[in-house]
């Protein structure tokens, strides 16, 4: 999925490149050698072009659309792409209104000679507007860019800082379409950034009118909670209108105070109809909300749920019992406990290593063993504390034909996971790591 994604995105900018090229170089080249203050107009151009562009996409992403979710793997997938091409249009934002203000920079300073006037006029007031706007907009966006990659920065605050990017495009909107020159709008170019602007600002207006995610929300109410072994907080809801189900293994975003939003959380049980709407969700105490959060519940209060989201699903091997090799850390066991519920039901039937690591016996699920014996999971459980961490080895031993690896634990240890599998051979469409970053 990753290999697709990447591939579709460099054609997709590959063909900008080429429609820009070939909207402007021509005409450029023909009647004169270009000179810098030619290039440097083009640079600024083609910059605003794709931060326009990567911009659009962002928002797109931003919808949580159930189509682009389940084509991009999931919604941390999703929510991944939509950081980096943030990340990128920020990137582009800069390089653009540097080559715009610097060069006049420097002529005013006599580093550089200024560029011949050919006449130009009065622009008038909107596009004075525009230019004025585009550069306040730059600036405003660059620093909610950094605010939003630091992890410091509450999230509640980050929710309110990030919703202005909606306004910020809009008024990129207004920037663009004022200030592309006259003559692209009668080529290929000019309909892909009228296209972009359709896009992105669609989705800028739908995320201001607060409707992300509506049509999945389901009404439940807290019913009871309790610590876990490992240190998470289980929270048992009930949902007040029908919840459609879900996959072991996938997640949903849980609003429990509607000035904090929606946070990710893990649904730790196995959905079926004789669960009577009952769904159970598992909290890890990461930030200041969610160490705060038992304190903050109360029985019979309203949640609202969005979702299902997620494809840690355990179920894309094509064939039915290729094995598996299950990789936890700590409350990365969540997803796996759903699914050993629903193969407990089975009976088992399926060819699993699970390999989960935990400080001491005090951080395993009192149910876990169990579990695994009924549902025939063969269980090799690591205390890091007395055994040091889980060697790579012991998992790569346990690789087989049409093996599959499914991994949710922290970052740094999944990174090696992915690398020491890929040296040994295997493909790396069959190894699934939750990524369960949202920021």
């Amino acid at each position: 999925m990753l290999r697709r994604l990447k591939f579709w995105l460099v054609v997709l900018n590959l063909l900008l490149l080429t429609l820009w090229g070939c909207s402007v170089l021509p005409e450029l080249l023909a009647d004169k050698t270009p000179g810098f203050w030619e290039w440097r107009r083009m640079l600024v151009v083609l910059s605003g072009i794709f931060a326009f562009a990567w911009m659009s996409g962002a928002m797109l992403l931003s919808l949580r659309l159930p189509w682009l979710e389940s084509r991009l793997g999931g919604l941390d997938k999703l929510y991944r792409l939509h950081k980096w091409l943030g990340i990128g249009a920020g990137l582009l934002v800069f390089t653009h209104w540097m080559a715009e203000l610097l060069p006049k920079g420097m002529a005013r300073s006599g580093w550089l000679t200024p560029p011949a006037r050919h006449g130009g006029g009065d622009k008038g007031v909107w596009m004075e507007l525009a230019q004025g706007a585009g550069e306040w907009i730059a600036y405003l966006m660059l620093a909610l860019v950094v605010l939003a990659l630091i992890k410091r920065f509450a999230y509640g605050r980050f929710r309110y800082t990030h919703k202005l990017m909606s306004f910020i495009f809009l008024v990129g909107v207004y920037h663009g379409l004022m200030l592309l020159p006259r003559e692209l709008w009668a080529r290929p170019i000019g309909g892909m950034v009228a296209l972009f602007a359709l896009i992105g600002g669609a989705a800028a207006l739908h995320a201001i009118s607060g409707r992300i995610g509506r049509q999945q929300r389901y009404l439940a109410k807290v019913e009871r909670w309790r610590q876990t072994e490992n240190g998470a907080l289980e929270i048992e809801c009930h949902a007040a209108t029908v919840w459609p189900g879900h996959q072991a293994g996938q997640f949903l975003l849980a609003t429990f105070d509607e000035q904090e939003g929606a946070h990710p959380f893990t649904i730790a049980t196995d959905w079926n109809e004789a669960s009577q709407q009952s769904l159970t969700l598992a909290v890890k105490p990461l930030g200041d909300y969610t160490r705060a959060l038992p304190a903050a519940l109360t029985a019979g209060q309203n949640v609202w749920l969005e979702g299902p989201y997620g494809a840690f699903t355990f179920d894309a091997d094509k064939a039915e019992n290729a094995p598996q090799i299950w990789v936890a850390g700590g409350i990365g066991v969540t997803p796996f406990l759903a699914r050993l519920e629903a193969l407990a039901e089975t009976r088992g039937g399926k060819d699993i290593d699970f390999f989960y690591s935990i400080p001491d016996d005090s951080h395993c699920p009192a149910q876990l063993t169990g579990l695994c014996q009924t549902a025939g999971v063969r269980l090799h459980c690591r205390h890091t504390q007395s055994e040091g961490q889980q060697p790579l080895s012991a998992i790569i031993e346990r690789l087989r034909d049409n093996t599959s690896v499914w991994f949710c634990g922290p970052v740094g240890w999944g990174k090696a996971l992915g690398k020491t599998l890929k040296s040994a051979g295997l493909d790396v469409r069959r190894y699934h790591r939750e990524l369960f970053e949202f920021r």
